[in-house]
């Protein structure tokens, strides 16, 4: 066994040619903790306490990893007598919230009280959630003079847990006061001698495994709550909570149960909790450096943080402190799945599956799968339904802060993910455009179904949102307007999301950067196309301007049709029917000399807007009509997404032309399927669209009540899902009441 740390920090100190004074000016660190830490009185200092050492004394970076895991914890043999698994920790006076969880345990320390056979429950949970102090509060609110306690700390994070044998020791000490035990059966033997005449309740914490726990629940007559970062699923017939971080309630609560009045606001208690995450161990630290300076207040400890590149390291109290917590739960992962766990700050969304995560890290997506499952049963990582999982905001900083580490690596990392995650976002995205297909050997993930793709764009949603921006701060233009390109026939599913407008214009500003006069065009067309769905009309107009220059300086018909269908529309919005109707024949002129039919369709429907709105129902009426049989003929040459979006749209538009013309048979007759079909596909406009005219024909033959409820559902619709084109006719429907 190599030297202890106190002598190999008195061996680097007296090299580095340093007196305890000399050091202790050096590192910011009392002489007296340095002489302590050297004779062995301190054994585990704190990580920051050793950090600053080491940086003074200027070890290489192999040196003070060494050091650093030799202060997490002494390599203690089986049966030292240091070993501190009696000690139970101290009660809180403070504890706050859970009354759910709280509730359950206390139910089933009352069904164990008539029950002789050995129950088990296990509190398992991430570092710092509070996964001891719900086991001691419970057994402290548990009111059985009877029912003798023990507490065991098992140590499971040390490098050396203890075995069965120093368990059932432990256990037999605490009850019996007996400490000549030597083997495993007998002291078996003698604990199921104890527990036939005395009842006891046993708190195991911090449990490494079940095998620690299988032979004390070869007694009866007790009770036993285990607390561990696992779930310890090789333990049958238990009962298990897993906890999770506090309610941001509790924790402001928790907060102002220790930090006194004068030195807190609700606001900044607020922001602190959040700064926190909800987790009880941040909490109480937090709470206690702003608690014991009270000169200090919350909002100076939050300006604290904030400077910080590793705010972790501000979350240290006496022997309290979050990063050290962590950091046990990450020794215990070999280093293939280190380098998974730090990958995962990499990740930009809320959520991410296996794909995303092999995808950060370079791993297999199946060994990556193996690997988050391991990081979910230590706590370090969330599981959240749906092959889904969630890193903890702390628990991010510290991947973050181990990433950093290695800056090149990570600039690496960093690349792959963003590329994989846009070159996956453009295979999705082609599922939904006319004439072009994914190809299968590209890079990044592909998709059996326009269903699957359509589940990935959206679930991903922040996480290539964000790779499109930093791609485009990064010079890479020509990805991110590729991106543009194959997503944009799938907006028309969803023109309310606010994802369109990060992408669409960051597309625009690429275009105008580096882009060929082509690539101005189209790019600034769907730019002109957000600002429509999103009613910036002005903002549309001066879009489709900058895209109709560029495309008539290039000899691409195509994109000047469509560059002209988008001032078309937005000269519309402006209400100038007769500049709207005359660009918009243009635009048809131009789009079917270039044999567009998608485009062709879309100038039709424009155009009997416009003819509807300029008070020409029976031409607006004709211009539908043709398109429903334009669909018909063309049949399953068409992509099933313009085929939903643009059929929706046109029997809804038709229902509304038909019922202001007086006969509203056409929109009670085919909306209810409009609303199925569009609900079917997700497409929530479409629902919304088809329950407002059936409301508006309802209203016509005078059913008012039904036609209230479908005007209700077609607004909630419309104001939980921003539907901004849709709302202003709900208004316009109520207020012809």
């Amino acid at each position: 066994m190599g030297d202890p740390l106190g002598v190999r920090l008195r061996r680097h100190r007296l090299m580095a040619d340093l007196t305890l004074e000399a050091l202790a000016h050096a590192s910011g660190i009392s002489d007296r903790t340095i002489s302590n830490i050297e004779r062995g009185i301190s054994a585990t200092p704190q990580r920051r306490t050793l950090t600053a050492l080491l940086d003074a004394l200027g070890l290489d970076h192999a040196e003070q990893q060494e050091l650093l895991r030799l202060a997490r914890g002494p390599r203690l043999l089986s049966g030292d007598p240091r070993r501190p698994a009696l000690l139970a920790p101290a009660p809180v006076t403070d504890f706050t919230g859970r009354p759910q969880v709280m509730e359950e345990v206390a139910a089933f320390l009352r069904t164990t009280d008539a029950d002789p056979a050995a129950r088990v429950l296990v509190v398992c949970g991430p570092a710092g959630v509070g996964k001891t102090t719900v086991a001691m509060e419970a057994l402290r609110r548990h009111e059985d003079d009877e029912c003798k306690r023990a507490f065991v700390d098992l140590d499971g994070l040390n490098a050396l847990p203890l075995s069965p044998l120093d368990v059932l020791q432990a256990l037999i000490a605490q009850t019996s006061g007996l400490r000549d035990v030597s083997t495993t059966d007998e002291a078996i033997a003698q604990w199921r001698r104890i527990t036939d005449v005395q009842r006891v309740a046993v708190v195991l914490d911090n449990a490494a495994s079940e095998d620690q726990i299988r032979p004390v629940l070869t007694a009866t007559n007790i009770v036993v709550i285990v607390t561990a970062r696992r779930s310890l699923a090789g333990l049958v017939n238990v009962q298990r909570v897993v906890l999770e971080s506090l309610s941001r309630a509790e924790s402001t609560q928790l907060i102002g149960r220790i930090v006194p009045a004068a030195q807190r606001t609700d606001a900044d208690t607020d922001s602190l909790a959040a700064a926190c995450g909800d987790l009880p161990l941040a909490l109480r630290i937090a709470s206690n450096r702003v608690a014991a300076q009270p000169r200090s207040s919350v909002r100076d400890f939050l300006d604290k943080m904030s400077t910080r590149r590793d705010p972790l390291r501000a979350l240290v109290a006496g022997d309290l402190a979050v990063e050290p917590a962590l950091t046990l739960s990450y020794d215990q992962i070999d280093d293939d799945s280190q380098q998974l766990f730090r990958s995962l700050s990499l990740i930009d969304g809320a959520t991410f599956d296996a794909h995303l995560a092999a995808a950060a890290s370079g791993a297999d997506p199946d060994d990556a799968a193996d690997r988050l499952d391991e990081l979910t049963d230590l706590g370090l990582v969330e599981f959240r339904g749906s092959n889904r999982y969630h890193l903890h905001d702390l628990v991010r900083l510290f991947a973050a802060a181990l990433c950093r580490r290695d800056e090149p690596a990570v600039a690496q990392q960093r690349r792959a993910l963003r590329h994989w995650v846009l070159d996956t976002a453009q295979n999705a995205g082609l599922w939904f455009e006319p004439g072009r297909d994914p190809d299968p050997s590209g890079p990044g993930r592909h998709f059996r179904s326009a269903d699957q793709a359509q589940a990935w764009l959206r679930s991903e949603g922040a996480q290539w949102a964000s790779a499109v921006q930093q791609a485009y701060a990064l010079g890479e233009d020509e990805l991110v307007m590729d991106v543009a390109d194959a997503l944009h026939w799938f907006s028309d599913t969803w023109p309310a999301w606010d994802l369109w407008r990060i992408l669409f214009l960051t597309s625009a500003d690429a275009a105008a950067r580096s882009g060929t006069d082509r690539q101005i065009a189209v790019h600034h067309g769907y730019a002109a196309w957000l600002h429509l769905t999103q009613r910036e009309f002005d903002e549309a107009l001066r879009a489709a301007v900058v895209a109709v220059d560029a495309a008539e300086r290039t000899d691409d018909v195509r994109e000047q049709g469509w560059a002209m269908f988008y001032r078309a529309w937005a000269h519309g919005r402006l209400l100038d029917f007769d500049t709207a109707l005359r660009e918009a024949g243009r635009a048809m002129e131009l789009l079917t000399v270039a044999g567009d039919q998608e485009g062709v369709t879309q100038a039709l429907a424009m155009t009997a807007n416009f003819l509807m709105h300029s008070g020409d129902l029976d031409g607006a009426a004709a211009h539908y009509e043709h398109i429903l049989q334009l669909l018909v003929d063309r049949g399953d040459t068409v992509q099933p997404n313009v085929m939903l979006v643009t059929g929706v749209s046109t029997r809804t538009l038709l229902a509304d032309v038909l019922t202001r013309s007086g006969d509203p048979s056409y929109a009670l007759e085919t909306m209810p399927g409009v609303i199925a079909e569009a609900d079917a596909a997700h497409y929530v406009e479409g629902v919304a669209r088809g329950h407002l005219e059936l409301a508006r024909a309802l209203r016509a033959t005078r059913e008012h009540d039904r036609s209230e409820h479908h005007l209700d559902v077609a607004e909630r619709i419309a104001t939980d899902h921003r539907l901004l084109a849709v709302l202003p006719r709900i208004e316009r429907v109520r207020a012809e009441q």
